[in-house]
């Protein structure tokens, strides 16, 4: 099996993806190993459409799970993992995507993703508990000030 992050936590209650490649390559597994709702803006069968209203511009997952979030409507919403770079040369904390699927490209437009975003935010607080990021537009703190 690949190492994917839904793996990592199948017990989490959604797993959304944006990218159709992405969907091609692990649907099946996805549906063998995770019980939560699949989730995403492309018509997949076996897969809930949510929120095709993405924007026009490129963005990106992390980014679009955001506003998912506040769209379901969370008030906070604590992010991990979102270090926007390529921490110790790394394209993912799991490893690189397999060949045919983006693997982090255009990681330096990322900030500009969130800030194009963050208008469908209104409502929801949103920190960044990530260990390492270069996104600077949420409030920073760790994950132990996030949960206090």
């Amino acid at each position: 099996m690949t190492n994917t992050t839904f793996r990592a936590c199948p017990w989490a209650d959604v797993l959304y993806a944006l990218d159709r490649a992405w969907w091609d390559k692990h649907l099946d597994e996805a549906k063998q190993v995770f019980s939560g709702l699949l989730a995403s803006p492309q018509k997949i069968p076996g897969v809930q459409r949510i929120m095709n209203w993405v924007p026009r511009e490129r963005t990106n997952s992390g980014a679009m799970a955001l506003v998912l979030a506040a769209y379901w409507g969370a008030r906070r919403i604590v992010m991990l993992g979102y270090d926007c770079q390529h921490t110790d040369g790394k394209t993912h904390w799991h490893g690189s995507h397999p060949d045919g699927l983006g693997d982090a490209r255009g990681v330096e437009n990322w900030p500009a993703q969130f800030r194009a975003i963050s208008m469908r935010l209104t409502g929801a607080e949103v920190v960044n508990a990530s260990r390492v990021s270069a996104l600077e537009l949420f409030k920073r703190t760790t994950l132990e000030g996030a949960l206090q």
